[in-house]
């Protein structure tokens, strides 16, 4: 089943803005795709990077700046700034999600395609790489 075969409310924007046209017809070519990106994805970010991903989709994204969630998730999590910028960085840099840099300041922290993706078939898709406590929290919130 395609990520974007069930409608939530994170993705209606997300397919608007790429201007996505219906998705619901199943294309296995764009499965496999979805498939091969999580997997690649869930080998290579770190527990600290599918945190910041799973909260970005649950909690909705586009709230807040770099700067700020940076700042927000220091003080929930008890996490640096500076290793959470770095992991942000690599998010970016992986093209997961979109946000300002040192050039282009005030861009709002949201997830790509690719992030919602793979924010997704995380949260469905069961437990990964020690995220167990992290997704049961998450759960419980989204499903309230």
């Amino acid at each position: 089943m395609s990520v974007f075969s069930k409608r939530s409310t994170t993705e209606k924007p997300l397919l608007s803005a790429l201007n996505v046209k219906d998705l619901k017809c199943e294309n296995p070519i764009l499965l496999e795709l979805e498939h091969a990106l999580t997997r690649l994805a869930l080998s290579k970010l770190t527990k600290l990077q599918k945190t910041i991903l799973l909260r970005l989709y649950c909690e909705g994204s586009g709230e807040y700046t770099f700067s700020s969630l940076v700042r927000k998730l220091s003080a929930e999590l008890g996490i640096s700034e500076s290793t959470l910028k770095w992991s942000f960085r690599g998010l970016r840099d992986l093209g997961l999600i979109e946000s300002g840099s040192m050039d282009v300041k005030g861009v709002p922290v949201s997830l790509t395609y690719a992030g919602l993706v793979v924010a997704k078939n995380i949260m469905e898709g069961g437990s990964y790489g020690g995220l167990d406590d992290t997704l049961a929290l998450l759960r419980r919130c989204n499903s309230n």
